[in-house]
């Protein structure tokens, strides 16, 4: 019988030990609040972020222009 129960624990692992979790892990961060921007400054910032789009954009553009002369891309 106690050859029996051997082969029984065999089977069977022991757990591994798991690591104990602080409550503020299993929590969502909080949000980040955004900033208070008055009515006013909305539209310039929006036309600020579309100027330096446009200046991306064509930056990229001079770049892809370059690597076509070049033969890189085909």
């Amino acid at each position: 019988m106690r050859e029996r129960e051997g082969k029984k624990r065999a089977l069977y692992p022991p757990p591994l030990p798991r690591r104990p979790e602080s409550p503020e892990e299993r929590r969502w961060p909080s949000p980040t609040p955004l900033p208070v921007v008055p009515r006013e400054d909305v539209g310039k910032v929006l036309k600020q972020i579309l100027d330096r789009l446009d200046a991306i954009e064509k930056r990229l553009e001079r770049m892809e222009k370059l690597l076509a002369e070049r033969g890189a891309l085909p």
